[in-house]
């Protein structure tokens, strides 16, 4: 008796469906990419309660004849691959020859299409073709799924409400128009139409579109090219940010994809510009030789592998820092609703119990400005200045507010500066120019340090010793558990030696560093933040100064070493306007 059966073409076309199409939007973004691959300049998405009632997407491609029509729709039917030799360099979007025919096996899908010279209408019931006739209809192809999942209860229970499967198509359908500029896209959902471009092939125009001007405003696009990979696009300068990783959008070759790696490479260009908790807004089209990625990795064509993945990080981090350094320029509170002052004092004077700071470094350098403010009881508008100077601008200590932050006033207006931030990239800097050009002699520690309960650096102990190395910090180790540190460099004896070594473990054992560049940033941040001023420490006027002195000197005067802002701007002009003057 057998009882190993083949399934019949029917049944596999509604198993591939549950991997083609995960739910509506998947059904969108297979179909637009037909549309963009029959080379349409104009593509309409019309969707009735999250796609789940109706979708209907039309283009003005070009269209197929009566029998590719309903060619289309049998499995493993394409117009994209010939040869076995076509899979090692695929240049389409669509190209499976799966999406059409699973798409169909699990809704009601009518396909109207006219290539110029003929125009048909295909009609398919759940898998069933039921007609293929003439049909007047204009150039390009019209096709609607009517009924997704009706009779597939097991996938229609999995989906989410209405507005959330809308929110995906939205979002989607948005990230392909930040991909092709150069093509109208217009989506409509329940009769209200979203999401509008005009394909006049302007990038700022569409993040304009689909972010505001705010964060139009701090747009910078760029294009650059190696050997082997081109890049273009578009990054919004850190002034604005994210909470999550969903504005970082990538494509390959105009494909859109997800790459956990990829965006790492993002996120290690703006290391130093973005606290750890937040996201920077990029559109990235990575562009290569076809035969350098492999797009055949999953059925809903998400994933990508690349032959050289290594280089094109490493590639995609240093263009980017580029940018950011060619472009960071002084941000301005343009916006401002002042809340009714009530009793708060100010005091203008250091009080006799004042701690002192120990003084500041000081080096040659340029200055730069950023702001990131918290917006939660606050309105405001970013804008970069228009012209970046390499001068530092000259500010004068007023008064420290609540021991947290000095007031400065300066030409432009009121100058809000973190104290602890601004200390953290005054030392962090001195202490970059002591590794690489100061006095490099080691001294025993009188008190050795031990660090402990590290048995997960054990495993990677001569990765990790060879690491430090680099610095001058030469690890024994003691036990399974336990690691000794019996001498540092003289330059490193003014910080507490405990607490940064503890800290250099922990990045390394979280992966924050693999290499000595990123070893070297985050040894010299931690080395920073234990010497600096901190919070709710008394100032006075003159050290207030000291700092702001300190900082102007500095090489990147704009964030602290872990991407905080140092200070930032109330114009002048605006608080004349709050006072009615």
């Amino acid at each position: 008796m057998g009882i190993i059966l083949k399934l019949d073409d029917h049944l596999t076309n509604m198993i591939a469906a549950g991997e083609v199409v995960e739910r509506p939007m998947g059904v969108v973004k297979e179909l637009v990419e037909n549309a963009i691959d029959a080379r349409a300049t104009r593509i309409e998405v019309t969707v009735v309660e999250g796609g789940l009632s109706s979708i209907v997407v039309s283009d003005n491609g070009v269209g197929m004849d009566p029998q590719d029509a309903s060619r289309a729709f049998e499995r493993h039917s394409t117009s994209k691959i010939k040869e076995s030799q076509d899979l090692w360099s695929i240049t389409t979007l669509g190209f499976r020859g799966e999406a059409l025919p699973s798409i169909a096996s699990v809704s009601r899908v009518v396909c109207m299409t006219n290539n110029g010279e003929a125009a048909t209408r295909v009609e398919i019931n759940f898998g069933k073709l039921t007609s293929v006739v003439p049909y007047a209809c204009p150039t390009g192809t019209y096709i609607s799924v009517e009924g997704l999942f009706l009779k597939t209860p097991a996938r229609l229970k999995h989906m989410k409400s209405v507005q959330y499967e809308t929110a995906m198509i939205v979002d989607v359908i948005e990230k392909f128009t930040l991909c092709y500029p150069d093509i109208a896209f217009v989506l409509t959902c329940d009769a209200k139409v979203v999401v509008q471009t005009n394909g006049s092939g302007s990038l700022k125009e569409v993040v304009y579109r689909k972010y505001g001007s705010d964060i139009a405003r701090n747009v910078v696009e760029f294009s650059k090219q190696s050997y082997d990979f081109s890049l273009s696009g578009a990054i919004v300068l850190p002034h604005v940010s994210r909470s999550s990783r969903n504005d970082m959008i990538l494509f390959a070759n105009r494909r859109l994809i997800r790459s956990i790696r990829l965006q790492r490479a993002i996120m290690q260009a703006y290391k130093y510009y973005l606290p750890e908790d937040r996201y920077p807004i990029v559109i990235l089209n990575v562009h290569m030789d076809h035969q350098l990625v492999d797009v055949n990795v999953h059925p809903s064509k998400w994933e990508i592998r690349l032959s050289k993945e290594q280089q094109a990080e490493l590639f995609i981090t240093e263009t980017i820092e580029e940018v950011l350094r060619q472009h960071m320029s002084a941000a301005v509170i343009r916006e401002q609703v002042f809340r009714p002052v009530t009793t708060e004092i100010i005091s203008f004077f250091p009080t006799p119990d004042e701690k002192p700071v120990e003084s500041v470094m000081e080096f040659e350098g340029r200055y730069e400005i950023n702001k990131n403010i918290d917006r939660n009881e606050e309105k405001i508008i970013d804008e970069p200045a228009t012209q970046h100077s390499n001068a530092f601008i000259q500010m004068t200590a007023l008064a420290q507010l609540h021991q947290k932050y000095i007031l400065a006033q300066g030409e432009a207006g009121l100058y809000i500066l973190d104290q602890h931030a601004a200390m953290e990239r005054i030392r962090y800097e001195h202490y970059q120019k002591q590794l690489l050009h100061g006095d490099q002699s080691m001294q025993t520690l009188l008190i050795p340090v031990i660090i402990e309960g590290r048995k997960k650096s054990r495993i990677r102990f001569d990765e990790l010793a060879q690491l430090l190395l680099t610095m001058n910090i030469e690890l024994e180790m003691l036990s399974d558990s336990q690691f000794i540190v019996r001498q540092l460099p003289v330059w490193m004896s003014e910080i507490d030696a405990q607490a940064a070594i503890e800290d250099l473990f922990e990045s390394f054992e979280n992966d924050v560093w693999q290499d000595e560049g990123s070893l070297r940033k985050a040894a010299l941040a931690s080395l920073a933040c234990h010497s600096s001023v901190r919070f709710n420490q008394n100032l006075s006027i003159g050290e207030m100064q000291s700092i702001i002195d300190g900082l102007g000197k500095c090489q990147q005067p704009y964030h602290c070493p872990h991407g905080r802002p140092t200070f930032v701007l109330i114009d002048a002009n605006r608080l004349l306007k709050e006072f009615n003057r």
